[in-house]
C-alpha cells in the first residue's frame, strides 16, 4: 500500500505515528485510501484516545481537498445560539457583543473539511438545524438574510455508541444516517498490544529530537509492564506517560523503579479487607461470646448450645484469648 504523505512537517510527522507499526491501522488506511477521494460522509468510532481526529485529518489531507482548510468543531462544549454562532457565524449587530460580522465554522471550510468532533454530544435542537444543513449545504449566519452556500466535506467522530443513543431518543436517526454514510471503527490499544513496542521506541525517538536529550535505554522489564496494562486512556494515555518518563528520568536507562508510582500502583495486589481465616476467627470469637453470655458463663452450656464438646470450647478460648472470668465450670 502506498501512502501520500504531505510536504508539511508536521502533518507528514503524526501520519507516520498513525499509521508506521500496527496490521490493524494499516488495514484502516487502505479504507481510508479508499474513501478519502470521494466527498462521502464518514463517521470515525472509537474510545478517547484512540486518535479519532487524527484520522480525520489524514483522510483530508489524502483527499483532493488537501490543500483547503481542515476545520475541527467540538460538539461537547456548545450548545443552541453558541453552537449556531460557532458553525453559521453572524452579522454585525446581531446580538450584544457582536460587533462585527463574524465567519462561522462551514464558510472556513469551504473547499475543505468539517471535523465534527464528539459528534454524539449535539443537543437536540441543533441536530434539527445541523440535519438541515446536510440537505444542501444552504443557510444565513444569524441576524442575517443573505443565503450563503458552501462546498464542505463532513466528517464526524464519536467514542459512544449513536445506536443506543437513537433508541434513547438522544440522537435523531436520520442524522445518524446522513453522517455515517462510511463508517470507520479504531480499534483501543489494549486490542493491539503487540504494536506497544513500537510504539515505545517510536515515541522516544520523537522526543529525543523534540527535546535535545538523549533517550533512555528502556528494560525489558518496562515493556512487559506496558503489556499487561489496560490503558484506557489508549494511544494519547500511553504517549503522555512516554513524555512524562522522558522528562523526569535523569538516568541513561530506564527500569521499573524508575516508572511513577501511580501507574505502578495499577499492579499492586489487590489483597481482600480479611483473609478467610480472619473472617472465619472472627465469626467463632462473636459466636462463643454469645454463647457463653446465653449460658451465663457455664461453658458446658455453651459448648452445648454451640454444638461442640467441651475440650474443643477450651481449647478455642485458650486460642482466641478469651476470657471466661466468672464460668460455672463444665
Amino acid at each position: 500500500m502506498k501512502i501520500r504523505y504531505p510536504k508539511n512537517k508536521h502533518d507528514k510527522k503524526f501520519m507516520e505515528e498513525f499509521v508506521f507499526a500496527s496490521e490493524t491501522m494499516m488495514q484502516v488506511m487502505e479504507v481510508v485510501q479508499q474513501v478519502a477521494k470521494y466527498d462521502v460522509n464518514v463517521l470515525i468510532e472509537g474510545e478517547s484516545g484512540t486518535g479519532k481526529e487524527m484520522l480525520a485529518k489524514i483522510i483530508h489531507l489524502q483527499s483532493p481537498r488537501a490543500e483547503n482548510p481542515f476545520v475541527p468543531v467540538n460538539c461537547g462544549v456548545l450548545s443552541g445560539l453558541m453552537f449556531e454562532d460557532k458553525l453559521f457565524g453572524h452579522e454585525k449587530g446581531a446580538f450584544t457583543g457582536a460587533i462585527d460580522r463574524k465567519k462561522g465554522c462551514f464558510e472556513r471550510a469551504h473547499h475543505g473539511t468539517l471535523f465534527l468532533d464528539e459528534v454524539s454530544e449535539l443537543r437536540p435542537e441543533n441536530q434539527v438545524d445541523f440535519l438541515r444543513i446536510l440537505e444542501d449545504f444552504r443557510f444565513t449566519r444569524i441576524g442575517g438574510d443573505e443565503i450563503i452556500e458552501v462546498d464542505t466535506r463532513i466528517l464526524s467522530a464519536t467514542n459512544r455508541n449513536l445506536k443506543g443513543l437513537i433508541e434513547q431518543d438522544l440522537f435523531r436517526e436520520d442524522l445518524f444516517y446522513r453522517l455515517q454514510v462510511i463508517p470507520i471503527s479504531l480499534p483501543p490499544l489494549r486490542e493491539r498490544k503487540k504494536v506497544i513496542p513500537k510504539m515505545v521506541e517510536h515515541f522516544m525517538n520523537q522526543l529525543e529530537m523534540a527535546y535535545k536529550k538523549p533517550k533512555p535505554e528502556v528494560h525489558p522489564e518496562v515493556i512487559e509492564l506496558f503489556l499487561r496494562y489496560h490503558w484506557p486512556g489508549n494511544v494519547r494515555e500511553l504517549r503522555n506517560l512516554i513524555e512524562r518518563i522522558f522528562i523526569i528520568n535523569p538516568k541513561p536507562s530506564l527500569g521499573p523503579t524508575d516508572l511513577p508510582e501511580d501507574f505502578l500502583s495499577n499492579f499492586e495486589e489487590k489483597s481482600c479487607a480479611m483473609s478467610l481465616a480472619d473472617v472465619r476467627e472472627e465469626a467463632e470469637k462473636k459466636a462463643i461470646a454469645e454463647a457463653l453470655d446465653h449460658a451465663d458463663n457455664d461453658r458446658g452450656r455453651a459448648a452445648r448450645i454451640l454444638k461442640i464438646s467441651p475440650r474443643t470450647l477450651r481449647h478455642k478460648l485458650q486460642c482466641y484469648d478469651i476470657d471466661s472470668s466468672g464460668d460455672k465450670g463444665e
